[in-house]
């Protein structure tokens, strides 16, 4: 009986997953764990998100927006994709650092964190 209800437990557990909300943000959606990091996609790139908090004086242009988000993993991950971010999010340049390394993404009214290239990412970790 107890090999049932473990096995029934476990199952549910794997079925219905795991999600993360941050309150935080007015731009965040719940996410599920199905991704291995929380990313954002721009000019191809793929940009792994930190807790980092960018300055706003080192804020530069806009360089783009989520254009489109899904939660779950997905093989279409065209144009600014996220899976943290819903669409419309922007993201901008940091004025000392090269966008080929780092972008910002606005995650509320005069709050920015780093997003970094996941070679850069990767080679850190």
């Amino acid at each position: 009986m107890k090999k049932i209800l473990l096995v029934m437990i476990f199952g549910f557990l794997t079925v219905t997953g795991c999600s993360f909300v941050d309150r935080d943000s007015e731009n965040e959606i719940q996410t599920s764990n199905a991704w291995v990091y929380s990313f954002v996609k721009w000019e191809n790139g793929n940009y792994v998100v930190t807790e980092e908090e960018v300055k706003e004086e080192k804020i530069g242009a806009k360089i783009g927006e989520v254009t489109s988000y899904y939660d779950q993993e997905s093989s279409d991950t065209s144009g600014n994709f996220s899976n943290k971010y819903e669409e419309g999010t922007k993201y901008y340049e940091i004025t000392d650092i090269n966008q080929e390394e780092a972008i910002a993404v606005k995650i509320q009214e005069g709050k920015f964190i780093k997003a970094i290239i996941s070679d850069k990412w990767e080679e850190a970790n």
